[in-house]
């Protein structure tokens, strides 16, 4: 979206987009604890984003050769394409056909009522949306509710290369004085489903040598990247992502960009790389307009930031670590609402969050 803003004023810039507004996903794991307080801020209008281009609402099929089709069988021409369709937690995977403002904000506060009457919840999933969401409910709830995670890795946040050691230690000092109880190297098996990542009703689950007795159970395992509607071509075969050049041009294939999660650059995953990747790919297809030299994006070193609510958290850089207060003022104060609105030309339109 912030891409398709930088070149209004450049190019004839067409935005498909299935949604009728921009969901701010930094925020959505707190919109999952504090439900309609808060899920207003998480829905942003697109109708002043662009001010030359336009926004198509529709769901892509397939992608071609100098053509995309979607799936009401219409088609849209480009004379460059950049792929930015990004990839969704299994919490999200209900999401992935639900399109209004109305219905994302319905699920979202549908999971925020579970989690107010549950007693004890088990977060499935050792990465960072298991972790933030624990931070959430932490953050609200304190030690009112029991919480458990369960990974198969051996230790909570796992990353290859890992991160520093430090941010390691300050996240696990963190969870046990919120009284998580961590279970690493256990594999559990729910009977969650494609639209059922959230399990109501009481289950006895063997952690270890400890049963223990949950009335929630959250999914909150791996991502899916959104790569079916590109040609296999484009893709390594192993990991369906797309197969990019330094200047994060499709390889094979000179008018057509992937950025963020569904390119096969080796480096963390986030959102702010992705906005990195980004940015080069907008002034390389400049560049290419202009027949000028391409610019080369360098992989960013493993980073991480991970609140645990809104002033906990650590963040990881290359070589070293952060604790809470720096975890809390880059993304756990704000989860980046303000900033997201802003971006969208929609600064004055934002609500305050309900107390």
């Amino acid at each position: 979206l912030y891409q398709a803003k930088g070149l209004d004023k450049t190019f004839n810039v067409t935005l498909i987009e299935k949604r009728d507004v921009m969901v701010h996903k930094f925020g959505a794991l707190r919109g999952m604890v504090y439900g309609d307080k808060f899920t207003h801020r998480l829905v942003v209008p697109q109708d002043k984003l662009l001010k030359y281009g336009k926004i198509v609402h529709g769901d892509v099929e397939n992608v071609e050769p100098g053509k995309v089709l979607l799936k009401d069988g219409s088609e849209l021409e480009y004379d460059y394409l950049v792929c930015a369709t990004g990839s969704r937690n299994r919490l999200a995977e209900p999401l992935a056909n639900v399109s209004t403002r109305d219905g994302i904000m319905a699920y979202w506060n549908n999971i925020a009522k579970e989690i107010e009457k549950a007693k004890s919840i088990m977060l499935v999933g050792g990465g960072p949306v298991s972790v933030e969401l624990i931070g959430e409910i932490a953050d609200k709830y304190g030690h009112e509710k029991q919480i458990y995670l369960a990974t198969n890795k051996d230790k909570v946040l796992y990353n290859d290369p890992p991160f520093a050691a430090g941010f390691y230690k300050k996240i696990d000092k963190q969870l046990k004085k919120l009284g998580v109880k961590v279970f690493t190297s256990e594999e559990v098996q729910m009977p969650f489903e494609k639209d059922n990542p959230v399990l109501v009703g009481e289950r006895h689950v063997t952690l270890g040598s400890e049963d223990v007795t949950v009335d929630l159970v959250i999914d909150g395992t791996g991502s899916i990247i959104n790569t079916y509607m590109y040609p296999e071509a484009w893709k390594d075969g192993e990991s369906a992502r797309i197969k990019v050049l330094p200047t994060l041009q499709v390889e094979g294939v000179d008018n057509v960009f992937a950025i963020g999660d569904i390119n096969n650059v080796r480096e963390t995953k986030i959102g702010y790389t992705a906005m990195l990747q980004a940015g080069v790919a907008a002034k390389n297809i400049i560049a290419l307009e202009k027949k000028k030299k391409l610019k080369k994006y360098k992989a960013s070193k493993p980073v991480m930031f991970v609140p645990l609510g809104r002033k906990g958290g650590a963040v990881a850089m290359p070589g070293f670590s952060l604790g809470p207060f720096f975890a809390s003022m880059l993304k756990g104060k704000t989860v980046f609402v303000e900033m997201s609105w802003n971006n969208m030309n929609q600064k004055k339109t934002l609500k305050p969050e309900i107390k």
